[in-house]
C-alpha cells in the first residue's frame, strides 16, 4: 500500500520552483510581474492628471465664455438702443444730427468706439460722422445695405461681417437698421460701425496663459473680432472651415478641443451662442497650458515609477511613496480650486458657497465687500441673506433660484438690489451652480459669484433716457410722448372717459434766433419748458417734437374747457416777458386741442386734428387758443 505524498499543492510547489531558480531568473520574473503593474499604475495616475487638467480648463473657459457673453450681450445691446435713438433724431432732428451724434460719442468715450453714417433708399451715402463733406458714395452693393433694401419692411438690427469702410478706411462691424418714411416705404439705411477691436478687449481681464485665444463669431463660421490679433489683422472677416457651433434659437453652449485654423495652436474651447443676434462667443486655452500646471506632479510619477523599479525590494517604501504621490494629488486639486476662487476675486467676483442640507452660505472677502457687508453684519444663512434683496426683486430671485435647483435651468442667474450695511440698495448680478447631488438627484451644495453691476445699471438708464427725451430740454420726446398717448387711450377706453391733446407752436421765436443767435434761441426753449411744466399736474406730460413745437397731453379732462383753461395758463405765462441772457424777451403761442373721443379715436388723429387747429390760429392773428371744430 502505498502511503500518498502530504502537502504538496500545485501554489507550494510553484514557490519552491521559484525560489530554486537562479537570483537573475527570479529578479527577472519577479520584474516582469511587477513592472507591468507599476508602470499601469503610473500610466493610471498621469492619465488622471490629464483629467483632471481638461476638467478644470472647461470649468474655467465654460464660466469666461459665459461672463463674455454677457459682455457682447450688454454691449450689442446698448449699441442697438443707440442706434434706435439716433434714427429718430435723424427722421425728426435732422439739422442737429451730427451734433446728436458728437454728443452720444461724448457719453459713450471709453466704451463703445463708433462712427455713424446714413444712406438713402438707393444705397448713396449721405451723412458720415467720419467725414462733415460727406460724397455720395455708392454703398448698395454692401451686404448691409442690400440686407435691408430687400429685407421686405422688417425693422430688424442686422450685424454685418467686417467690411473696410470707403470712407474710413478701417475694418469695421457694421449694425444697422432700416429708414422708412412717414408713409411707411423703404427711405434708406442707418449705420453704426464699430471697431473690432472693441469686442476683443475682453481679452485683457482674462488670465488662461500666453496662448488664450477669445473670438466673436457671426453664424456661418465668420470672425467679426479676435484676440490676440494675427498679424495685419488676419483673422478679420476670416471663415472657419470646421465650425463646431450648434447655432439655433435658443441659447446654447459646448466645449470641443480641437486645433486653431488661424495660429495652428492646440486649444480646449469653450463656446456659449447670442441666439437674439445671431452671433457666438469662444475662449480658449491652449492644452500645453492646461497641462503645464501639472507638470510637476507628472515628473515626479515618471520619476517614482523609475525608483520603485529600481528599488522593489523595498516594498515599504513603494507603497509610502504611491501614497505620498496620491497626497499630492489631492493637494493639487485644492491648490486648483484656491487659483479658481483666487481669479474670481482678481476679476471683481465675490464668491458665495450654499451648503443646502441646513441652508448656511459662506462669502469670501470680496463677495462681502460686493454686497457692502461687513464680517459682523452679514447673515450665515440662505433665509437671512435672502431678507437683504429688495422686495420687489425677491420673487423673481426665489423663482430664478427654484428653477434651478429643480433642474429647469442650466445654471442660476439673476440681477436685483441689495441692501447693504449703510442702509443703500446695490445692484448684484447673482450667477451659481449646483455642484453636488445625492443619488436620487436632491442638491446639496451650490457655489456661485456676485458682481457689482450698480455702474452698468446707471449707464444703461442712461442710454434709455437720452433715447425718450430731447437734449435740449429734457422733456419727452416725440417717441415717448406717443407711448404716453397710447397708454392713456386705453386707459380712457376702458373707464369712458375723456382726454386731450394741446398742441402748440411759439410766435415770434424765429426772429430771436436770427437777432440774439441760436445759443439765446436754446436757452429760451428751456426756459418755455420750464413755464409749461409749471402749468400741468404729475400725471400731465408735455413733450418736445420740433424746433419750437411742443405738445400736451391731458390724460383725464372732464370737460373740453379742462384743456382751454390749461392752454390759457401756458399762453399767460408765454405772455410773461422772459430774461434770457440779459435779453428780455416778448414771444406767444398758437395753441390747437383736440379731445378725445369727440375728435379722434387713436392717437394719429387726435394729433392730428390738434395740430390742424393750432395752424387754424396762427391764420387768425396768431397768440390764440383754437378748439378743433368737426366739419359739417
Amino acid at each position: 500500500m502505498k502511503i500518498p505524498e502530504t502537502g504538496r499543492v500545485p501554489g507550494f510547489t510553484a514557490l519552491r520552483t521559484y525560489l530554486r531558480l537562479p537570483i537573475s531568473l527570479q529578479l527577472a520574473t519577479f520584474l516582469l510581474l511587477a513592472l507591468p503593474i507599476v508602470w499601469g499604475m503610473v500610466y493610471f495616475q498621469v492619465r488622471q492628471l490629464h483629467t483632471i487638467a481638461e476638467s478644470e480648463s472647461k470649468t474655467d473657459t465654460h464660466n469666461l465664455a459665459h461672463a463674455f457673453a454677457e459682455e457682447v450681450n450688454s454691449s450689442v445691446n446698448t449699441i442697438d438702443l443707440s442706434l434706435i435713438d439716433l434714427r429718430t433724431h435723424w427722421l425728426f432732428n435732422r439739422h442737429d444730427f451730427r451734433a446728436i451724434v458728437e454728443r452720444l460719442h461724448f457719453h459713450l468715450e471709453g466704451n463703445i468706439i463708433f462712427q455713424v453714417a446714413v444712406t438713402n433708399k438707393d444705397g448713396k451715402l449721405v451723412f458720415s460722422s467720419a467725414d462733415p463733406n460727406t460724397k455720395p458714395i455708392d454703398l448698395s452693393d454692401r451686404e448691409h445695405v442690400r440686407v435691408h433694401r430687400n429685407g421686405g419692411g422688417a425693422d430688424r438690427l442686422f450685424i454685418s461681417e467686417p467690411v473696410l469702410g470707403r470712407v474710413s478706411k478701417q475694418w469695421s462691424v457694421q449694425f444697422t437698421r432700416p429708414l422708412y418714411s412717414p408713409s411707411g416705404e423703404f427711405d434708406g439705411v442707418i449705420i453704426v460701425s464699430v471697431s473690432p477691436g472693441y469686442f476683443s478687449r475682453f481679452y485683457q481681464q482674462i488670465d488662461l496663459g500666453s496662448d488664450a485665444a477669445i473670438a466673436v463669431v457671426r453664424s456661418g463660421g465668420i470672425i467679426l473680432a479676435r484676440s490676440p490679433q494675427l498679424p495685419q489683422g488676419g483673422e478679420t472677416g476670416r471663415i472657419l472651415n470646421r465650425p463646431r457651433i450648434e447655432q439655433s434659437n435658443t441659447l446654447t453652449t459646448g466645449h470641443f478641443r480641437g486645433i486653431s485654423e488661424l495660429d495652428g495652436i492646440e486649444r480646449f474651447f469653450a463656446w456659449r451662442t447670442l441666439p437674439r443676434y445671431g452671433l457666438a462667443v469662444i475662449v480658449g486655452q491652449s492644452v500645453d497650458t492646461a497641462f503645464a500646471r501639472f507638470r510637476t506632479q507628472r515628473q515626479m510619477y515618471v520619476l517614482g515609477g523609475a525608483g520603485i523599479s529600481a528599488l522593489l525590494v523595498i516594498f515599504g517604501y513603494i507603497v509610502l511613496s504611491a501614497a505620498r504621490q496620491r497626497a499630492k494629488a489631492v493637494a493639487a486639486l485644492e491648490e486648483s480650486e484656491a487659483r479658481w476662487s483666487f481669479a474670481l476675486e482678481g476679476s471683481g467676483d465675490g464668491v458665495w458657497d450654499l451648503d443646502l442640507r441646513d441652508n448656511t452660505i459662506h462669502l469670501s472677502q470680496r463677495g462681502r465687500e460686493v454686497l457692502h457687508r461687513s464680517e459682523e453684519s452679514l447673515p450665515g444663512t440662505l433665509e437671512s441673506l435672502q431678507q437683504l434683496v429688495h422686495p420687489e426683486d425677491l420673487p423673481a430671485v426665489n423663482a430664478a433660484l427654484r428653477a434651478h435647483l429643480e433642474g429647469q435651468t442650466p445654471s442660476y442667474i439673476s440681477e436685483h438690489r441689495s441692501r447693504g450695511s449703510d442702509g443703500t440698495w446695490v445692484w448684484i448680478l447673482s450667477r451659481g451652480m449646483v455642484v453636488k447631488r445625492d443619488k436620487d438627484g436632491r442638491p446639496l451644495r451650490m457655489v456661485g459669484t456676485y458682481s457689482d453691476i450698480s455702474e452698468r445699471k446707471a449707464h444703461d438708464e442712461l442710454i434709455r433716457h437720452l433715447a425718450q427725451h430731447d437734449p435740449l430740454t429734457d422733456l419727452p420726446n416725440r417717441a415717448l410722448y406717443n407711448d404716453r398717448l397710447r397708454q392713456a387711450l386705453l386707459k380712457v377706453r376702458r373707464e369712458n372717459g375723456s382726454l386731450a391733446v394741446i398742441y402748440f407752436d411759439l410766435d415770434k421765436f424765429k426772429p430771436v434766433n436770427d437777432t440774439y443767435g441760436h445759443e439765446v434761441g436754446d436757452l429760451l426753449l428751456k426756459a418755455v419748458a420750464a413755464r409749461v411744466r409749471g402749468c400741468l399736474r404729475e400725471s400731465d406730460t408735455v413733450a418736445r417734437v420740433g424746433g419750437d413745437e411742443f405738445v400736451v397731453l391731458l390724460p383725464s379732462i372732464s370737460a373740453e374747457a379742462d384743456a382751454v383753461t390749461v392752454a390759457n395758463n401756458i399762453l399767460l405765462q408765454l405772455n410773461t416777458p422772459f430774461d434770457i441772457d440779459g435779453h428780455t424777451l416778448n414771444i406767444s403761442g398758437s395753441f390747437g386741442i383736440a379731445t378725445y373721443p369727440s375728435d379722434g379715436q387713436d392717437e394719429a388723429s387726435l394729433i392730428r386734428c390738434a395740430d390742424r387747429a393750432m395752424y387754424q390760429a396762427k391764420q387768425d392773428g396768431r397768440n390764440k387758443i383754437q378748439v378743433h371744430e368737426i366739419a359739417a
